[in-house]
């Protein structure tokens, strides 16, 4: 919440003089949370519309900061809505956006005989890895996409024997390495 205190006010002390700073955010991909800020425009007129482009694009971690000067002309409230809808949606259009993409965090511990067979998993999964470390065995973090993670946890079930140990996290969103 500090941060988008923060947003707010640089915004607020880059330009001062404005009459209106309306917003809308929205936070925390597990259970997500979000507020509505209107301050002095109709109810409903300012925040809500931005809002409502956030949720549309699915956007999270995110703060949508409209800023107006009063120029003489009364919009209404339709006008209001309308105005602050295209304004947030011509932000987003404009910003550069990271995806989130929901991963199963899983640590695998092996002996470097079982290099090859860890590179070829590493392949099929497209695993992002987190870190790594090489003492008498490799032990990697590796975050594979979660929909595909079932069946990664199934084969290195069937790969013990080997001496492949493994325990995966908690689900975990995350910005992605690939594009797909």
């Amino acid at each position: 919440m500090a941060q988008i205190e923060n947003a707010r006010q640089k915004v607020t002390k880059k330009y001062p003089d404005a009459t209106h700073y309306c917003y809308a955010w929205r936070c925390n991909p597990f259970s997500i949370q979000e507020f509505t800020q209107d301050d002095g425009e109709p109810s409903g007129s300012a925040g809500q519309p931005i809002l409502g482009v956030l949720k549309s694009e699915h956007l999270v971690n995110t703060i949508i900061i409209v800023v107006r000067y009063y120029g003489g002309t009364k919009l209404g409230k339709a006008g209001l809505i309308q105005a602050y809808r295209e304004s947030a949606r011509l932000a987003v259009a404009s910003a550069k956006t990271t995806g989130l993409r929901k991963y199963l965090p899983v640590e695998i511990h092996y002996p470097y005989e079982q290099e090859n067979r860890i590179r070829e998993l590493r392949n099929r999964f497209e695993l992002e890895t987190g870190w790594e470390s090489y003492h008498e065995q490799v032990t990697i973090e590796f975050f594979c996409k979660f929909r595909a993670s079932a069946e990664l946890v199934d084969i290195l079930g069937r790969y013990e024997h080997a001496g492949i140990r493994f325990s995966t996290g908690e689900a975990c969103y995350r910005p992605s390495q690939f594009n797909y």
